[in-house]
């Protein structure tokens, strides 16, 4: 079987083919073992055949698995976006504290010193 035929079949009838190839093959070792083969080289045939459709099957996991990533990634970029838009609407809305901290430092260590003299 070419590829082209292989990669127009769903997974389940690539599956359902990959079964009888093996069943052959299996019929095929048999007829080897006792002498009456009759084309060796279909053997090789069946095996390379079993061997492109597990490849394309793997493929199709891979491809599949790279769509969902590519969708999740939009998904939680868009989520970021929307919380980064939250967050600068809040600052927006909040207005700025006054750092009176240095003041009260300065201030505690003036008493602290003037209560020691």
């Amino acid at each position: 079987m070419k590829t082209k035929d292989i990669r127009a079949l769903t997974a389940a009838e690539i599956e359902a083919k990959m079964l009888e190839l093996k069943e052959e093959l299996f019929n095929l070792k048999f007829q080897a073992a006792l002498g009456t083969l009759e084309k060796p080289a279909r053997m090789t045939e069946i095996k390379r055949t079993i061997a492109r459709m597990k490849t394309i099957l793997t493929e199709g996991t891979y491809a599949q698995e790279k769509a969902e990533k590519k969708a999740a990634k939009k998904t939680t970029k868009k989520a970021a976006e929307a919380t980064a838009e939250a967050t600068e609407e809040k600052s927006e809305k909040k207005p700025a504290a006054k750092k009176t901290t240095a003041k009260k430092t300065s201030t505690k260590k003036a008493e602290a010193s003037s209560d020691k003299e």
